[in-house]
């Protein structure tokens, strides 16, 4: 039996929360030391990078939704509802950053080297989703008016492609290395790699209904055919970024072209996705993943890190072959992701449902 949903939840949205938390796990799903796979591990970051479409995916959802939040209020003061997301985003930061500080404590990081890490947002992977959010809501509240303006999507993706060109001069020119190893220094996700992604959240809330109809006139075969391009240009920055930083990516990684791209191709893509398009399990597991994303997003990345420390003390004068490796990942894949599902619901039952939902 199926059990359909509020219609005013879009199943698009539960649809690309879910895929995304899945790729989220994936980054994070190989417990031993590279050194056990070295040869190997080029080939391995650049067979999954096509998934490096989540996190510009994630950032769009946030202001999409925020949009939407923010029309449904009425004659409410939207600056309060703004104020509440923020503190809500603040706490969540708390929370789930002092748990990994705990972890990192007692494994034996210095106090100064977990306050690195909180700043570098590595406290555990992807945390510096949080500090991105934090950041990006203040502008959003600043700029709210001119940001839903028709225009200010095309004037923040020409700004950010400004950006990143600059960026990719300044990694390629011998005269510019000092901003490079300004920002390198830092080491910090500084907004100026992200805000593109609040008009793009806004701006495809305003017309989602039109990039819904284009989505379900785009034949199955075309949409392949996207997601395969999409996929292949993705690879393509991500190679050329290594070349150009000399393997050393960080803060650079989401800096790319490829990524605005990817978050605009994956909502064209499933925009007209429905529950009737799955079977019942499928729409069960979607819904899931979707609603405990936040939870299996920080969950799995403090996990990620607890199971890498024990198998480095493991495998750390093992050596993997190609296929060994793959499978390795694939199973910790699946382990790492039921497990921070499992532990989602189990802390939302216990009364923590704000920090896992």
């Amino acid at each position: 039996m199926r059990i359909y949903s509020n219609q005013s939840r879009l199943f698009c949205l539960d649809f690309l929360k879910a895929v995304s938390i899945v790729a989220i796990v994936s980054y994070n799903s190989i417990f031993v030391p590279i050194s056990t796979y070295q040869n190997h591990a080029d080939f391995l970051e650049t067979l999954f990078t096509p998934l490096r479409f989540c996190i510009p995916v994630f950032l769009t959802i946030s202001f999409f939704l925020l949009g939407k939040q923010l029309d449904n209020q009425g004659n409410k003061k939207k600056s309060s509802l703004l104020f509440e997301h923020l503190q809500h985003v603040f706490i969540l930061t708390l929370f789930w950053f002092a748990i990994a500080s705990i972890f990192k404590f007692a494994s034996g990081n210095s106090i100064l080297q977990i306050c690195r890490d909180i700043y570098q947002g590595k406290i555990f992977p992807d945390s510096y989703y949080f500090l991105v959010i934090l950041q990006l809501f203040p502008i959003y509240f600043v700029f709210k008016r001119w940001l839903h303006s028709n225009y200010s999507v095309l004037l923040l993706i020409v700004l950010q492609w400004l950006i990143f060109f600059g960026i990719y001069i300044s990694l390629t020119s011998s005269s510019t290395q000092g901003i490079v190893e300004v920002l390198k220094n830092l080491n910090h996700p500084l907004i100026i790699y992200w805000l593109v992604y609040i008009a793009l959240g806004i701006f495809i809330y305003r017309q989602f209904n039109l990039i819904a109809s284009i989505s379900k006139g785009i034949e199955l075969s075309t949409k392949v055919f996207l997601l395969c391009l999409m996929s292949i240009i993705l690879m393509f920055d991500y190679q050329w970024l290594i070349k150009i930083t000399n393997g050393t990516m960080q803060p650079f990684d989401y800096a790319t072209i490829s990524c605005i791209i990817s978050a605009i191709a994956m909502f064209l893509c499933f925009a007209s996705i429905q529950e009737t398009h799955l079977s019942v399990l499928g729409e069960f597991l979607i819904k899931l993943l979707s609603k405990y994303s936040l939870g299996i997003f920080c969950i799995n990345g403090i996990l990620s890190q607890v199971f890498f420390y024990v198998g480095t003390k493991l495998f750390y004068q093992a050596s993997f072959s190609l296929i060994e490796i793959l499978v390795i990942k694939v199973i910790s894949w699946i382990v790492l992701l039921a497990l921070s599902l499992s532990l989602s619901v189990l802390l939302a039952r216990f009364g923590l449902k704000k920090m896992v939902c």
